[in-house]
């Protein structure tokens, strides 16, 4: 259950994501319900799997799902929400400063291998790339005892997507969202050693 002060945020996140979408097409939704039922809803399933106070690195966080949810729900936590498109980031800046976001930083720029961002107790993206290039990407930024948690699609999708991953390096497991309407899941990655 959210305190009315986070629900309140989050309900002004999915006016604003609709308002801002009309003249710029950041996404494919059309009503702020659409967006708190088919975006904000399924990125509050990460919040059980999220600890206090945890450094988290979302990549190509687009219209700020799950970075946004995530920086409003778990405010103990620090995110950095890393972003090419120069116009999302805008976006992803006005809510930050509108909202009071003061956890959450966002950063205009390409996720490269071997970047300079530090290392991280947990990366997340949504909707971004295949497995196996989001921990190509982020092969420096994972600290040792962090893990990943990507919202992903099929179950079918996500078997495919792991096939190249090396299961002597990393353990993985495979959550359903439960979603009514289309088949959601989280993968959680971890470090095997």
């Amino acid at each position: 259950m959210l305190d009315p002060s986070t629900q309140e945020k989050l309900e002004e996140l999915a006016k604003r994501a609709i308002e801002f979408n009309k003249n710029h097409n950041i996404f494919q939704r059309k009503t702020k319900e659409e967006v708190f039922k088919k975006d904000i809803k399924e990125c509050l399933e990460i919040n059980s799997l999220i600890n206090p106070k945890e450094k988290i690195l979302d990549v190509g966080s687009g219209g700020g799902f799950p970075g946004l949810v995530i920086g409003i729900t778990n405010p103990s936590s620090t995110i950095d929400l890393v972003e090419s498109n120069q116009k999302k980031c805008y976006f992803l800046n006005q809510i930050r400063h509108d909202l009071s976001l003061t956890n959450i930083r966002t950063l205009n720029q390409r996720i490269e291998p071997n970047n300079k961002l530090g290392e991280y107790s947990l990366i997340t993206a949504r909707a971004f790339a295949t497995i196996d290039k989001i921990l190509e990407l982020t092969k420096n930024n994972l600290c040792k005892s962090g893990r990943y948690i990507l919202f992903k699609g099929t179950a079918d999708k996500i078997k495919e997507e792991l096939t190249p991953l090396n299961t002597n390096k990393f353990n993985y497991e495979i959550i359903n969202q439960d979603n009514k309407e289309k088949e959601r899941h989280l993968v959680v990655i971890k470090n095997s050693e």
